[in-house]
């Protein structure tokens, strides 16, 4: 079994912002279409939050360098 890296940790957090986005869409009575400053919290979510969570996670856990592969015997 392959150790979990902080890549696997950064993906994950990418595919869970995603699904946050897919979410909040199905939620019930229509809860996205609520509008905060004239626009709807799915907007929000997707056009401010997510994308700026996004980079936050890039920048922590995809960015550091690959770990060198060890020798194998």
């Amino acid at each position: 079994m392959r150790p979990v890296t902080t890549r696997t940790t950064g993906v994950v957090l990418l595919a869970l912002l995603l699904a946050g986005f897919l979410l909040l869409g199905a939620l019930p009575n229509h809860v996205a279409a609520i509008r905060v400053v004239g626009l709807s919290l799915l907007w929000w979510y997707g056009g401010v939050l997510a994308p700026v969570l996004a980079a936050l996670v890039a920048i922590r856990w995809l960015a550091e360098p690959s770990p060198a592969p060890s020798p194998r015997e």
